[in-house]
């Protein structure tokens, strides 16, 4: 065997050691995760958030949600959300994200953090809109571990 075989069998046997160890690499890391479930909350119809409570429900898990009040443009609002059915470990994330039907808002998302009575608390402020709608859905996120809710809960701000 010539100099040049051993140089390019020893450049093969790298590359092919290379995608062994690259393959394995990715397949750890996406083979480890856990799927994660998307878990819809339901609301009541007639659910306005930034007037009263509103709750949202699925199989073994119920959160109430009050923005406010008063949920006005421009001004800083109230956010609680508190756990009525099932449990969130200290680890979860609960983000809103405020947005209207057809109408780009630009990012309005908020994380609550939870407060020593277990309730989940935070601030916002929502922007003006340029039509002058008021109407608007607080798109709430909850993340535990593999475990993931959402709903969509539509309130009325105050016209400015």
């Amino acid at each position: 065997m010539n100099n040049q075989s051993r140089v390019l069998g020893g450049l093969l046997f790298g590359l092919l050691l290379a995608s062994v160890v690259i393959g394995a690499w990715r397949y750890r890391s996406t083979g480890d995760a856990i799927p994660e479930v998307l878990l819809p909350l339901n609301i009541d119809v007639d659910c306005n958030s930034a007037q009263a409570a509103c709750v949202a429900r699925g199989e073994e898990f119920a959160v109430e949600l009050s923005l406010g009040p008063p949920v006005q443009p421009m001004q800083p609002f109230n956010i609680q959300l508190h756990v009525l059915q099932g449990q969130l470990s200290t680890a979860a994330q609960v983000e809103l994200q405020f947005q209207m039907q057809d109408m780009d808002m630009g990012q309005n998302r908020y994380r609550l953090m939870a407060d020593e009575q277990g309730a989940w608390r935070g601030t916002a402020v929502l922007p003006v809109c340029s039509r002058g709608r008021s109407d608007w859905v607080a798109k709430l996120d909850v993340q535990d571990g593999d475990r993931h809710w959402s709903a969509e809960l539509p309130f009325t701000a105050i016209a400015q």
